[in-house]
């Protein structure tokens, strides 16, 4: 499946012709696969070409020592993110604060998800924002933060083909000097 910003920003981009048809956009994203398949440069690209306003959350700095402090964090972001729409929330790591509810205990970690669960249902107004998460472990995700109306599209990013790699090898290398006659076909071979 090829990401396009079509796909990914259709309401920020068409809002006119989804209005015409009585149509709703996806409200969320989920992008998964292995560790260093370029999940997160996905969302930064999304962000740079639609210009929108966007809103970056690390899952593992969203938790807070003291009480309520993570779920206010939670709160805040989509408070911000309203404010200034239409705009992007991108959760990174989301695994990390959207992992399945234990029944035995009652947890921050609990908490913070049904804090995010309730901002994503749009109790308060979802306004023009689109959500975005990425996850190298979707196996563990709450079976409610993937279900239709949070998450519609859930999208596997592979790791780079050899084409890919070779790709990345020269927009990595464009600007820095090195040696004339570089085999960038070889070196992704070997990657």
């Amino acid at each position: 499946y090829t990401l396009s910003l079509h796909d990914a920003l259709p309401i920020s981009i068409y809002p006119e012709i989804f209005s015409r048809l009585g149509l709703s956009p996806p409200n969320g994203t989920l992008l998964y696969g292995p560790p260093g398949c370029s999940k997160t440069l996905i969302a930064k690209a999304l962000a740079t070409e639609s210009g929108l306003n966007f809103f970056a959350v690390k899952g593992p700095e969203i938790f807070s020592k003291y009480v309520g402090d993570s779920e206010k964090a939670v709160r805040d972001i989509f408070i911000k993110a309203r404010m200034n729409s239409p705009s992007i929330i991108f959760f990174d790591e989301n695994d990390s604060i959207a992992s399945s509810r234990s029944t035995e205990s009652n947890s921050v970690e609990d908490k913070v998800l049904c804090t995010l669960l309730n901002e994503m249902d749009g109790i308060e107004g979802r306004g023009n924002v689109i959500f975005f998460a990425a996850t190298n472990r979707p196996d563990v995700l709450d079976k409610a933060i993937v279900r239709p109306g949070r998450f519609d599209r859930l999208i596997y990013v592979p790791n780079p083909d050899e084409d890919g790699r070779e790709d990345i090898l020269k927009v990595v290398f464009n600007g820095v000097k090195i040696e004339e006659g570089i085999n960038w076909r070889e070196i992704s071979k070997m990657m």
